[in-house]
């Protein structure tokens, strides 16, 4: 669900690097990292939270592990044959998995038909690969606690807004997937075709920054790509690598109710 009475500009995730992932939406994190853990630079952990940007695919929706490869197997085609097929339609354009897609340099059709072609004639997918968005979200719920938080945060006076790497023709699934919160948390969505930037490219974060007014230390981003959350933090912005939903839950709360951020709860 959106909000009538705001403007939603949009932006992408930009690299994902996991091989059972075909969207910039999940990748696990680094090995070095705790997942969820927020990573605080050291100069500026009592530096007040003033914006929240939040991805959507995997944070704001069910978790994405596995995703790939069930959408691959549905397809009859082995998972590895598909994300080769991906690979090579994206080489093209730079990039490595559907930032084609993600960038709005081609529709979901031309992106599905090139996909095809590229895995005949070993493989037919059983699948429309035009319509991959439809096999992508079947099945996906959404985390309607993480909303819900966030509109509070919002009524709090903070500005929120989302931040994803997103495909046009996938939005129709956003919608239906939202659930009815009120009021709506998000302010502004950026969507990584709509303005042509993906994470973790630092021009998106640059943009989210001006879109709000608000200096990157003052910015806070829920991510679920070790990626994006480590470009978000070499820019100063505080960070959640998010994994666990009740786990991000709960470090919001203590970041946005403290009114600066906190250092790390003594029992993680």
């Amino acid at each position: 669900m959106t909000d009538p009475t705001v403007t939603h500009p949009t932006v992408t995730d930009p690299t994902v690097t996991d091989p059972t992932v075909a969207a910039n939406e999940a990748s696990p994190a680094a090995a070095d990292e705790a997942p969820g853990k927020p990573v605080i630079p050291a100069l500026q952990a009592e530096q007040a939270v003033q914006a929240v940007w939040c991805d959507y695919g995997g944070v704001l929706t069910s978790p994405l592990d596995g995703l790939f490869g069930q959408v691959a197997a549905a397809a009859g085609v082995p998972a590895n044959e598909l994300l080769a097929a991906i690979r090579r339609v994206a080489a093209p354009h730079g990039g490595t998995l559907i930032e084609p897609l993600e960038l709005g340099l081609l529709t979901q059709r031309e992106w599905g038909l090139r996909v095809t072609a590229e895995l005949a004639p070993a493989w037919t997918p059983q699948l429309d690969l035009t319509r991959f968005g439809d096999h992508w979200y079947a099945g996906r719920t959404a985390n309607t606690a993480l909303f819900e938080l966030l509109a509070r945060v919002r009524a709090r006076g903070l500005r929120v807004g989302m931040l994803t790497n997103s495909i046009r023709e996938w939005e129709p699934h956003r919608q239906v997937l939202a659930p009815d919160v009120r009021p709506w948390p998000f302010e502004v969505t950026i969507n990584s075709f709509e303005v042509a930037l993906r994470k973790p490219d630092p021009a998106i974060f640059a943009l989210a920054e001006s879109t709000f007014g608000v200096p990157p230390a003052a910015c806070l981003l829920i991510d679920d790509v070790a990626a994006n959350c480590a470009a978000a933090q070499a820019r100063g912005w505080q960070v959640i690598e998010h994994a666990d939903p009740s786990r991000t839950l709960r470090l919001l709360e203590q970041w946005t109710a403290a009114g600066h951020g906190p250092g790390i709860p003594a029992e993680e």
